[in-house]
C-alpha cells in the first residue's frame, strides 16, 4: 500500500506500508509498526531493508518503508539531503502513522540504516519521551559528530554492527554514550552493507527477535512462545496420544512449515506422513493476507468477507489461481515425484500445520480431504486465533489446538525460531518416510 504526505518544507514524500491487517472484518487488534529509514543514495526499495521488513511482517508487525527527501519517488534534490532533513522527514512520517487505522501508536519503532540510522538517532533525541517512538534499531549507522545526541535518547536502542565495517569504532563509542536501555550486537565478518547473505540473515534474525521481545512478548506477558516448529510438534503429538499406534491413521502436513511440525506428530504416533499441497491466494499488495486458497485437487476456497471488504476483482482472483496452480504442480513433482495423494477413504486423517491466521489455506485442504471420504478428519495446530478455531471446529470432526490467544497477531509471533523452511528440508523429511515404507 503506497502512502504520501508532506514534510516541513512542503515536499511530497512517498512510502510503502506492508503487513497491515486492517482490512475490515479481518482483525480487531491494533498492530505495532516499524518505520524503516534508508541510507544515502538508497530508497524505500532497499533490498536489505525489504528483507528485514518481511521478517517483521511474518511476526505480525506492519512496516513503513519511506523514501526520504530527494530519494526514490519523494520530492527534493540532492541539495536538500542532510541528516537533519532525514530526521525532519521521519517526523512527518510519524505524524502520518499517528493517524493510521489499526496501528498501535504506543508500539512504533524505527530501523535506521547507515545515514538513515544517524537521522533516527537525531529524531529520537528530539522526541525525548513523547511516546511517538518506542524503540529503535541502528544498523551500520555513522555517529561521529552526533554523539552528543546519544545521551538524550530515552528509548531502548539495539545497535547491529558488522566488525568488518570501518565505522565499527564509532558504533562502540555511540553504544557507550547511550544512556538508556541499550544493546550492541556484532555480526562477525559483516561489512557496512551486510553484503553477504548469511550476515544479513543473522542481522534480520536479531532485529526481529529484539522487536518481538520489545513489542509483543513484553506488552503481552501472558503470550506463550514455542521454541521452534519441532518443539510445537512434540507438544501437539502428546495431545493426540489416543491415535498412537492405531491402524489406518495418516498425518497430512501443509508444506513447508507444517511438515516440520507434522513429522514430530507422525513419529510419536507411529504412523505415515505425507503432504497435502495447498496455496494461499494473497490480497493485492498484501500477499501474506489470504483472500482464499487453492488445493492440489483443484478445490478453491474463497474468503468472501475479505474479498468484498477489499474490493478484490474477479480478474485478480483468476490470475492468482492460475499462478498458484503452476506452483502446486511444481511442489507435487518435487515432494511426491508427481504422484497423487495416497488413498484417504475410510482412514483417520490428522491434518497438521504450524499455525493458522485466517484459516483460508487449511480450509481448502479440509475441503480437498473431505472429497476423498475419510473416516475421521482431525485438525491439529499449535496456535490459531479464537475466531478461526471456532470456524475449524465446525468443519472438522475434531480440532486439537494448543493455543487460541485473544491477542493473536501472526503465527510467527508465537515462535522463537520461525525461519523459512526450504524445499530441500521438506524433501529430506519426506524421504525418511519413503525409506520406512520400503
Amino acid at each position: 500500500m503506497k502512502v504520501t504526505f508532506r514534510n516541513s518544507k512542503g515536499f511530497r514524500l512517498f512510502a510503502e506500508v506492508i503487513g497491515v491487517r486492517g482490512v475490515r472484518g479481518v482483525r480487531k487488534n491494533k498492530q505495532p509498526l516499524i518505520l524503516f529509514a534508508h541510507g544515502l543514495n538508497s530508497s524505500r526499495s532497499s533490498p536489505r531493508n525489504t528483507y528485514v521488513a518481511d521478517g517483521l511482517v511474518g511476526k505480525g508487525f506492519a512496516c513503513m518503508l519511506l523514501d526520504f527527501t530527494g530519494h526514490g519517488e519523494s520530492e527534493g534534490t540532492a541539495g536538500d539531503v542532510t541528516v537533519e532533513q532525514f530526521a525532519s522527514d521521519m517526523d512527518a512520517a510519524l505524524n502520518h502513522i499517528g493517524g493510521m487505522d489499526g496501528i498501535d501508536r504506543k508500539r512504533v519503532g524505527i530501523v535506521g540504516s547507515s545515514m538513515g540510522g544517524t537521522a533516527a538517532l537525531l529524531a529520537a533525541a528530539k522526541e525525548g519521551k513523547t511516546g511517538r517512538i518506542a524503540a529503535m534499531v541502528l544498523r551500520s549507522s555513522p555517529s561521529e559528530g552526533y554523539h552528543e545526541y546519544a545521551g538524550k535518547v530515552a528509548i531502548p536502542v539495539l545497535i547491529v554492527q558488522g566488525d568488518a565495517d570501518p565505522i565499527m569504532r564509532e558504533s562502540i563509542v555511540l553504544y557507550e554514550k547511550l544512556g538508556g536501555e541499550k544493546k550492541l550486537y556484532v555480526v562477525k565478518g559483516a561489512d557496512h552493507l551486510f553484503s553477504r547473505e548469511e550476515h544479513l540473515k543473522e542481522a534480520r534474525e536479531k532485529i526481529v527477535e529484539w522487536f518481538t521481545g520489545m513489542f509483543l512478548n513484553t506488552e503481552n506477558p501472558g503470550i506463550r512462545v514455542f521454541k521452534d516448529r519441532r518443539s510445537a510438534g512434540g507438544e501437539l503429538a502428546k495431545k493426540l496420544s489416543e491415535y498412537k499406534n492405531r491402524e489406518g491413521v495418516l498425518v497430512l502436513a501443509l508444506p513447508r512449515g507444517g511438515v516440520v511440525t507434522g513429522k514430530e506428530v507422525a513419529d510419536y504416533l507411529g504412523c505415515p506422513l505425507d503432504v497435502v499441497i495447498v496455496r494461499k491466494l494473497g490480497f493485492p499488495g498484501q500477499p501474506e493476507l489470504a483472500i482464499g486458497a487453492l488445493s492440489e485437487s483443484g478445490t478453491v476456497f474463497l474468503n468472501s468477507d475479505i474479498i468484498s471488504s477489499g474490493g478484490v476483482s474477479k480478474e485478480y482472483i483468476e490470475k492468482e489461481i492460475s499462478l498458484n496452480r503452476i506452483e502446486i504442480e511444481r511442489r507435487v513433482s518435487l515432494y511426491r515425484k508427481g504422484k497423487k495423494l495416497p488413498p484417504l477413504k475410510d482412514k483417520t486423517i490428522i491434518l497438521v500445520d504450524d499455525g493458522v491466521a485466517t484459516g483460508a489455506t487449511i480450509k481448502s485442504a479440509i475441503a480437498a480431504i473431505r472429497a476423498e471420504h475419510p473416516m475421521e478428519l482431525v485438525v491439529a495446530l499449535p496456535v490459531s486465533p479464537p475466531q478461526t478455531a471456532m470456524e475449524l471446529k465446525k468443519i472438522a470432526d475434531k480440532l486439537v489446538c494448543l493455543m487460541t490467544p485473544d491477542d493473536f497477531f501472526a503465527v510467527g509471533a508465537h515462535y522463537g525460531d520461525f525461519r523459512q523452511i526450504a524445499d530441500e528440508e521438506v524433501v529430506r523429511l519426506l524421504a525418511g518416510e519413503q525409506e520406512k515404507s520400503h
